[in-house]
Formats: C-alpha cells, structure tokens, sequence
C-alpha cells in the first residue's frame, strides 16, 4: 500500500467520506455522550458507519475522532477519557479498512477562543492539541485532518504541536466559513488565504458550514490565491429542524452535480461532512471521471488595501495621563437607584480637585447599580468622568464586548480591566460564573474594539477611543508572575497601571527593580486607614494588602485615628509622588472627605 502523500499525488480525484456524527445519531446513539464515546460504547455501529461509506466508494475514512480533545470531552466529564477514545476510534477504522482504504486522524477545534487571557491560552491549546495528536500517531493513521478551523491562530497551534511529535505525517487543513464567506470567529475568507500560503500543508480546502453551491464559491475564491491542491468537503445543504431534529435535506445527486467544477477549480479531496450519507460519496463517486484532472488557474496575488478607520473622541483621563498628576477616588455604587449620596460624595471631590472617579462593579460580588448607568449619570449631572471597572465575572464573550460598545456610545471611556470577584463570596452566592476570559484577555478585547474591531476581526464601523486601565498587587506573593501578567496586559494594550494600597515606599521600589519593559503611566493606590482596628483587618485578612509595624503602631497609639490615617496617606502620597504619575485613592466606609482632604493638601502644597 503507496503512503498516502503518494496516493494523493498520484490519484486525479480521491473519496472521503461522509458524516461521522450525523449517521450515528441517525442510527439511535445517544445525545446525552460525547458521539466519540461510541468508540467505546458502541464499537459495532462505528465500524458499520465506516463499512458503508467504504462500500459507497471512500478510499479515505475519517476516525471519529472529531472532538476526542480534553477541552470538548470535559463538556461531559470525559476529560480523562482521551486516551482510549482516540486509540479505539484509529484501531475500529483501521480494523475495517483493512490494507485498501485509507485511515485519517479527524481532529476538530477545542470549542473555545484561545489565546492570552482566555480560559485556554496558547500553552494550554498546544499540550490539548498534542495529548490527542499523539494517540492517533502512535496508532498508525496515515494523515491527520484538522477540520472546520475557525481560527488561524488556533490552527498554527494545531500544526506545531503535530511538527513536534511528527514533522513527516501528511496533513490537510479545512476551514469552515459561514454564508459571509467569513469564519465563525470573524476572519474572512482573504486572511484565511494569507494564512494558508505560508503553512506546508499537503491539501488545504473547505468543510462543513455550507451546502454545496456555497463552498464552490469558496473554493473558486482558494483557486484565484493558493495552488492546491483542494479538498472540499460540504454539508449536505443547510438544516432544518423537524421534529426536534435536525434535517439535512440536499439530495445526493445534486450533491454530486458540483463535482465536475469542484475539480475544475482545483480540488482532488471530495467527500462530505453534517448530513452527507453512504448515498451521496456513492452517487460522488459515479460522477468522478477517471481521467478528471484540475486546470491550471492563475494564482492572483492580493493587496489589501489600507483604510482609515474612523475613531472615537478620546477621554479627558487619556489627555491628561502622564503629563499632568492626576487623582482619582473609588466609590461604591449603591445598591439601588437612589443616587443623591453618591452624586454629594462625587461633588465633594470635584470641588477638592479630584480629575475623575472609580466606579466598582458589584463589588465582592455583592449586587450594586450598574457602574455603566452610574459614570454615564455622573458625566451628565456633575461633569465627572469616570474610571468604569469593569469585570470578566458576569457576562460571556459576546455580553463583554456589548455592553463596553454601549458604554463608549454614553460616552464612557476609561475602562479598568478586571477578572473580577467569584459569585462565591457574594450575596448570591448561587449565581454562576461566566469568566469566559480573564483581565488580560479583556485588555485584548477592549484593543480590539478601539482598532475597529470586535475579538473576532468583525467590523465595528467607527472605532472606540477606550483609555486601558489594569490592576497591579505590588504584594503579590509570587511578585515575578505578577509581572509578567502585567507584561502580557500591557502588551495587549493597556495603558495605565492602578495599584493595590502602598504603605511603605520599598514595596515601589522592588517592583521598578524587577521590570526590565516599559511602563504605562502608574496611579498609586492609597487607602487612608480610619482606626487602629481597620488597619489590623486590612493587614490580617485582605490579601494583598501588608501594612508595616510602625504605621499600625501608630494608628494604635493615635488619640484621632482618622486625622492620623489621613496624616499617613499624605507621607505616603509624598514619598511615591515623583515615582507615580498620579494617585487612586480608596476612602473607606464612603468616606470621600477622607480623600478630598489628602487631595486638597496635595494641591495646596503644589500651589505653594
């Protein structure tokens, strides 16, 4: 038996198969598994799966393998399941193809974005990536198939980790695109291009995601721009649900009336995917001809063309950061929609000279007004800006980059990235999280959006003019990995730095001592303490906060601790000021006079 880059080479035309997963769940197997667990479970009915799409005329047949990664599996709790799925599913195929037939390693995408800040970051996609890989290898498949990608990123992953443990296997890759000719996580069918030029791959082409008239677009948008050679592998048609079920409903001959151009346009790997039966490969291979072989088609190289993108204003906190020591005080939003308080508390400190406010959201986890609805009132009724803080703990993907678009339409522009608090520690504490993504990995999505764009490349017309903000511990336990989050953040795009409470001038110290990159503009933060016994809370029980012996002696011996808190706050505001470019005051209990009056003794004492 030839190798199968061979018999790619060699044959004008070569049969895969169709729809692993649709006919298993035709033919009765369970939703409430994994359809890989039928490996397992049900090893009979794969194999006879596999047996009909050989006896139709495959020469190629997928393993069932599509979503035997760590990622998907664990949707079921199968997670730990890798192994035996991967090596039944090879062993099952190869059992049926005998010495004739062709066994591909089908490996799907992890279902989720990858990337900094997501939940799988690229270390983690590579080792899910090569823990499948390497099962499949070591059972002997001929070629790996990575199909229906959606994200080139994600795909170049995908390839390194398979270069690492095999750099001679065949290989093929398949995107899917939807009707836009886009994927589903935004990148059009020219990047996908771009990105299949500079891979070694030995087909590239189109699977799953539309019907047969839809991919020979596709596929004649590939033949303009690549080589080939193409596989293509389209679902029969678009589904409809019938019956709580979906129906797949494009006949097998007029599936097969697309082959004549799909190999005149370059493709010599044809087969099927969601919703193509043993029918449709059998009526595929009675319109292959023999002597079919693809025309030569020019390739046109493409130059894409630059535009201007039209942006946001910039916020007043942006003009002002770095070249001229700004203040900014948190305050809490309330819990309901009387706001009076808070509006006096806000006037307070725009009157001591304060340059904006820090708005939580829901803090520890406990339910407050919206801090979007909140900055964009203040904004309106006081003149304040704000500093939105906005966290990763309650909306998915799709909610994040919707409600920052909302906020940047009502004018809020400072937005202070953060993964947020568990629901855990709240007063709901039934509520369950989201945290699609993590602090870094929202400074990538609030970049995205002030470049035109939302994550996933999709256009956003007028760009927003979001100023980054990120959050640093300066007592972090492990302070080298706090750093590098914070060089990850600021690569992503951040543009300023907020601090945790600084008590003593060293903790700054150290902190400059081990950067070796350069730094956003950086607020420090101070929290004035208002009692001996606050201070003996903050330094025992809030993690990231260490407040020195001398200072909580001092607040212990002190006859008016709140004086003497906001004499401390001052000292320190005096040590770190030509270290910082400005200062995040954290007044306790709603306190805002607290913070008005370190603000006013710093400008007075900058006036004289």
């Amino acid at each position: 038996m030839k190798s199968f880059r061979e018999f790619l080479e060699k044959q004008p035309v070569v049969l895969f198969d169709g729809a692993m997963g649709t006919q298993l769940i035709l033919r009765g197997y369970s939703r409430d598994f994994p359809l890989e667990w039928a490996n397992i479970t049900d090893p009979d009915l794969v194999k006879n799966i596999h047996r009909d799409y050989i006896l139709a005329g495959s020469q190629c047949i997928e393993t069932n393998t599509f979503g035997g990664n760590e990622c998907k599996l664990k949707l079921y709790g199968f997670e730990d399941k890798v192994e035996k799925i991967n090596r039944s599913a090879v062993r099952l195929a190869r059992e049926v193809a005998g010495q004739e037939v062709y066994v591909i390693g089908s490996v799907g995408p992890l279902g989720k974005p990858v990337g900094s800040g997501f939940e799988i970051d690229d270390r983690k996609a590579k080792e899910v990536y090569k823990k499948q890989l390497y099962f499949l290898l070591d059972e002997g498949v001929d070629a790996i198939l990575f199909e229906t990608a959606a994200s080139t990123h994600e795909v170049l992953i995908a390839i390194e980790a398979l270069k690492d443990l095999d750099s001679k296997i065949p290989y093929i890759v398949q995107f899917s695109f939807t009707k836009d000719l886009t994927t589903v996580y935004g990148e059009d069918i020219y990047r996908v291009v771009e990105f299949l030029k500079g891979i070694d791959a030995d087909a590239v082409g189109l699977n799953c995601g539309n019907g047969p008239h839809q991919t020979l677009k596709a596929l004649k948008i590939y033949s303009q721009h690549l080589k080939g050679p193409f596989s293509v592998q389209p679902n029969a048609g678009y589904p409809q649900l019938v019956q709580g079920r979906l129906v797949y409903s494009t006949s097998a001959d007029y599936f097969a009336s697309f082959v004549d151009e799909y190999v005149k346009y370059g493709a010599k790997i044809i087969g099927g995917c969601c919703g193509t039966t043993p029918d449709h490969i059998r009526a595929i291979k009675e319109k292959v001809k023999a002597t079919g072989k693809s025309v030569e088609i020019e390739v046109i190289e493409t130059k894409e063309e630059q535009k201007s993108i039209l942006k946001d204003t910039p916020s007043e906190l942006s003009q002002k950061l770095g070249k001229k020591f700004v203040f900014t005080v948190e305050i809490s939003p309330p819990k309901g929609i009387e706001l009076e308080k808070t509006k006096e508390g806000v006037r307070l400190l725009k009157e001591a000279g304060a340059d904006t406010v820090n708005i939580a959201d829901s803090p520890m986890a406990r339910v407050r007004i919206s801090p979007i609805a909140l900055a964009h009132i203040l904004k309106e009724d006081l003149g304040m800006e704000s500093i939105l803080h906005f966290t990763c703990r309650d909306r998915n993907l799709i909610s994040l980059q919707s409600e920052l678009l909302g906020a940047a339409a009502l004018g809020v522009k400072n937005v202070l990235a953060l993964t947020g608090d568990p629901p855990s520690i709240g007063d709901h504490p039934q509520a369950k999280p989201v945290f699609d993504v993590n602090s870094e990995g929202l400074v990538l999505i609030l970049n995205r959006l002030n470049n035109g764009t939302d994550y996933m490349g999709n256009s956003i017309g007028k760009a927003t003019n979001f100023t980054i903000g990120v959050a640093l511990n300066l007592n972090a336990d492990d302070l080298d990995r706090e750093i590098e989050r914070l060089r990850r953040k600021i690569e992503n795009g951040a543009h300023f730095i907020e601090t945790q409470p600084i008590y003593e001038i060293e903790v700054l110290e150290r902190f400059f001592e081990k950067v070796d990159f350069r730094l956003p503009p950086i607020l420090g933060g101070i929290l004035p303490l208002r009692s001996s016994r606050h201070a003996e809370f903050l330094h025992n029980e809030v993690p990231g906060i260490t407040i020195p012996d001398k200072i909580r002696e001092r607040m212990k011996n002190s006859k008016d601790p709140v004086k003497e808190g906001i004499e401390i706050a001052c000292e320190i505001v005096d040590k770190i000021k030509n270290m910082v470019s400005g200062i995040y005051i954290m007044p306790p209990f709603e306190k805002y006079e607290m913070a008005a009056e370190i603000i006013k003794r710093f400008r007075d004492k900058m006036i004289q």
